[in-house]
């Protein structure tokens, strides 16, 4: 009412008529944000299941849906030729934390050093299948999850990475008590878990 003329506002039909478009004319607007919404992964709701069939990605139903999403622009992303930086770009829209990549030439390995707070990240199970579609057949890959503590814990996501890496040197500690710092060093290590462990994600 308010961008009509003055004298419409003493006029019960035209009130009554404007009172009644107003619902259905903010309904139209509301619908046409909810479908412009849709055309971005970042921001889509019922509009995922289109871009999941589009992108090949099968049923994702029951994945929370900042996975599905995640999973969505990772796929878009994921095209053309397997470098680091599209490795590294892939498994951090996944994942959503910060990503290392390390080539390991000499194994023909690829490790991921995930900061995730010594916990495996949600979407490392679709990070896996993610990975088996970009990377070439004759590479292995694993997530790595750095900890304070003395024990590695190396999550193994590829075909060849299902054994427990040896824990590393321990010196022995002197009886009595000792300050946390001693306990826990400076320097990070890796905790190994086995492929079985992956696969139950």
């Amino acid at each position: 009412m308010s961008y009509l003329p003055e004298n419409y506002r003493d006029s019960r039909e035209t009130v009554a008529f404007q009172e009644a478009l107003q619902p259905e004319a903010a309904l139209i607007w509301q619908t046409r944000d909810d479908l412009l919404a849709q055309l971005n992964p970042y921001s889509a709701t019922w509009g995922l299941d289109y871009w999941e069939s589009a992108l090949g990605l099968g049923a994702c139903q029951g994945i929370p849906l900042d996975t599905r999403r995640r999973q969505v622009v990772a796929k878009l992303q994921g095209r053309g030729a397997t470098t680091p930086a599209v490795v590294k770009t892939v498994a951090e829209t996944m994942l959503g934390v910060p990503v290392r990549v390390v080539e390991v030439f000499h194994e023909y390995r690829v490790e991921l050093e995930v900061e995730s707070g010594g916990k495996l990240p949600p979407g490392a199970a679709q990070l896996k299948e993610r990975l088996r579609e970009i990377m070439p057949a004759h590479l292995d890959w694993a997530l790595v999850i750095p900890t304070w503590l003395q024990i590695p814990v190396l999550t193994a996501l590829g075909p060849r990475t299902a054994r427990t890496s040896p824990p590393p040197f321990q010196p022995r500690l002197p009886a009595g008590k000792i300050p946390a710092a001693a306990l826990l060093g400076t320097r990070r290590s890796t905790m190994t878990l086995p492929m079985a462990a992956a696969e139950e994600v």
